[in-house]
């Protein structure tokens, strides 16, 4: 088959569809993926909400390319980039300020998936007590340089210091030449929250 006849024969709205609402959406839901906890789901489970994606740029992104019109090329390319592209990496950002906003105002519910995402989505330091399923007690800092998996990773935490206890379960002093350490879900059954009176970056002081 020539090229010619591929070209005739070429279901050119099928192309029109993707690039105009399958492609931005697929663009909107990875950088949605990057910004909000979502779990790894199939092609056609995804289309869905790919091509709402898609509706709602296009919604937005038609007008502008109808009303501008540039003559020449290499604008009309830029303004399709940017339509095509930069309009849908942006939307998500909007859609998720605008969700913040509606359950600030108690309007919509917490749309963080758990609890523990309630808590660690906050990107706030702790001090933490484990409680391991062993019976043991380890206390631990949370800081900006330890790591709390969300949905669908719920319950995996990285302590980037660990912390002696007394006998009262009071924090004492970090252990000399810790590296932190990593717990999964099924290592503990509770996990003890505290926030420290005194928010130092290594962990070196706790007032209670």
């Amino acid at each position: 088959m020539g090229l010619d006849n591929f070209l005739k024969q070429f279901d050119w709205s099928q192309l029109a569809f993707l690039l105009l609402f399958a492609l931005p959406g697929f663009i909107s839901l990875q950088i949605w993926a990057l910004i909000v906890p979502s779990s790894e789901r199939s092609f056609s489970a995804m289309l869905p909400e790919a091509i709402g994606f898609g509706v709602l740029n296009a919604m937005v992104a038609a007008p502008l390319v109808v009303i501008t019109s540039p003559a020449n090329p290499w604008a009309l390319y830029l303004l399709l980039l940017l339509t095509l592209v930069g309009f849908p990496a942006l939307w998500p950002f909007l859609v998720k300020a605008s969700l913040q906003w509606l359950y600030r105002k108690r309007i919509i519910l917490n749309p963080a998936r758990n609890g523990w995402d309630a808590a660690f989505l906050r990107r706030e330091p702790y001090f933490v007590i484990v409680h391991l399923k062993d019976g043991r007690r380890i206390g631990g800092y949370y800081g900006y340089g330890s790591y709390a998996g969300v949905y669908p990773a719920s319950g995996h935490i990285y302590l980037e210091s660990i912390w002696t206890l007394d006998t009262a379960g009071k924090f004492e002093q970090a252990v000399e030449g810790s590296k932190g350490m990593i717990l999964r879900p099924d290592d503990y059954h509770l996990v003890e929250l505290f926030r420290p009176d005194s928010e130092q970056g290594d962990g070196r002081q706790a007032q209670f």
